[in-house]
C-alpha cells in the first residue's frame, strides 16, 4: 500500500477519478450529502466496468455485516477486471465490534492491489477518533475525503450554474437570500432551485420567485419567530411554534435553534458595542456566510442589549429544562415566548 500522503483527501479522490488512478481505501464522510453521492457514484462508474458490474461491486450495509462476508468480498478476486470494488455504508470503522477489531487490523495492513476499499458514511458520523489503534493505522494509507458545506462563494457559483441548465440567471445577491432562506445543503437546494426556475416567468430569478414557492429551513424561520416576539406578536410566535412542530421538528431541537439564535443576537450585540467587524463576528458566532452574519447584526440592532441579555439566560434555563424534565415540552416553550414578550414590552 502507498505510504502516507499529506494532501487533502477530498482533492486526492477527484484527482484520482479524473486521472483513472486509485488508492486501495477510500473512507468517505463529511456533512454535504449531494457531493459524497456525487464522487462515491463516479468512483463506481471509473473503477468497475459495467459489463462485470454485478461481479465486481460489492456494496454493504454496515449494520449486520460479518467479519466472513468482508473478508470474502476483499479476498476473492475480480472477474474478468483488473479492479474490484467493494463499498462498506454506515459501518462504524472507528469503534469495530470485538469480532472485527483482529479481522480489520490484519486486513487493512496488506489490502490487494485489485481491491479498492470505500468506508461510505450516509447516516452516521465518520469523524475519526484519532486516539484509536485503527485510526493510527489508516493515517498511514487511507485517503481521508470528507465533505463539508461549501462555502458561500463556492456555493453561489453552484447555485448559477444551476440556474443556467434550466435557462435561467441569478444575481448573487439573489443567491445569498436563497442560501439564508433555503440553507447550505446542496441536496435541499437542487428541488428549490428547480421550484424558483418553473415560478418565474421571466430569465432572471427574483427574491419574490423564492419567497413564493421555496421552502424556509429552521434557522430562517426562527428570524421571524423573534421578530414575531419582538413586534409584540405573541400569537404569531405561538403558531410559528405550532407549525415547526408540526412538521415533525422535535421541541427540543427547536429549542436548541431558538437559544442559539438568541445567543447570536446577543454576541452581535455585543460585537458591534466592541467595533468588531464582520470577521469578527461570523468568528463568534459560528457561521462562513457574511449574509447570515449581515441578518443577525441587522436584527441585533433593533434589540436592547439588556434585553438580550435577558433572553439568552431565560433560553438557557428552558433549555437545560426541556433536556432533563418530562414536561410538556410544547407548553413550556410557549410559556418562554411569553416571558421573552413581556419583558421586552417592558424594557420598551
Amino acid at each position: 500500500m502507498a505510504g502516507k500522503t499529506t494532501q487533502n483527501g477530498k482533492i486526492k479522490l477527484i484527482q484520482d477519478i479524473k486521472n483513472g488512478t486509485f488508492a486501495p481505501l477510500y473512507i468517505i464522510s463529511g456533512e454535504e450529502a449531494y457531493l459524497k453521492e456525487y464522487y462515491l457514484n463516479q468512483l463506481k462508474q471509473q473503477v468497475v466496468d459495467e459489463t462485470f458490474r454485478e461481479f465486481n461491486l460489492i456494496e454493504f450495509e454496515g449494520k449486520g455485516l460479518t467479519p466472513e462476508q468482508l473478508t470474502e468480498a476483499v479476498d476473492s478476486y475480480p472477474a474478468m477486471a483488473e479492479k474490484k470494488l467493494v463499498v462498506v455504508t454506515d459501518f462504524d470503522l472507528f469503534k469495530p465490534s470485538a469480532a472485527f477489531s483482529d479481522m480489520l487490523d490484519h486486513m487493512l495492513d496488506d489490502l490487494p492491489d485489485y481491491l479498492c476499499l470505500v468506508f461510505y458514511f450516509d447516516t452516521i458520523d465518520g469523524k475519526p477518533d484519532k486516539r484509536t489503534k485503527i485510526y493510527k493505522k489508516l493515517e498511514k494509507s487511507a485517503c481521508f475525503a470528507e465533505f463539508t458545506h461549501l462555502d458561500e462563494h463556492e456555493l453561489t457559483a453552484w447555485i448559477e450554474r444551476r440556474f443556467r441548465a434550466l435557462d435561467r440567471s441569478i444575481s448573487p445577491d439573489v443567491c445569498a437570500y436563497m442560501m439564508f432562506l433555503c440553507g447550505n445543503s446542496m441536496t435541499n437546494l437542487l428541488g428549490e432551485i428547480e421550484k424558483a426556475a418553473a415560478h418565474a416567468t421571466t430569465g432572471e430569478i427574483k427574491k419574490y420567485n423564492i419567497d413564493s414557492v421555496c421552502s424556509r429551513v429552521l434557522e430562517a424561520v426562527v428570524f421571524d419567530l423573534s421578530d414575531a416576539i419582538t413586534a409584540g406578536k405573541f400569537d404569531r410566535a405561538v403558531a410559528l411554534v405550532d407549525d415547526l412542530i408540526a412538521q415533525k421538528n422535535s421541541e427540543v431541537m427547536l429549542f436548541s435553534v431558538i437559544t442559539r439564535h438568541i445567543q447570536r443576537l446577543y454576541a452581535a450585540k455585543i460585537c458591534e458595542g466592541a467595533r468588531g467587524g464582520e470577521k469578527r463576528l461570523m468568528e463568534l458566532i459560528g457561521s462562513k456566510s457574511p449574509f447570515y452574519a449581515r441578518q443577525i447584526q441587522s436584527s441585533a440592532r433593533k434589540l436592547p442589549l439588556s434585553w438580550l441579555r435577558n433572553a439568552a439566560s431565560v433560553c438557557a434555563r428552558t433549555d437545560t429544562m426541556l433536556k432533563g424534565s418530562v414536561v410538556d415540552r410544547q407548553k413550556q416553550i410557549e410559556l418562554t415566548l411569553l416571558e421573552l414578550a413581556a419583558e421586552f414590552g417592558a424594557n420598551k
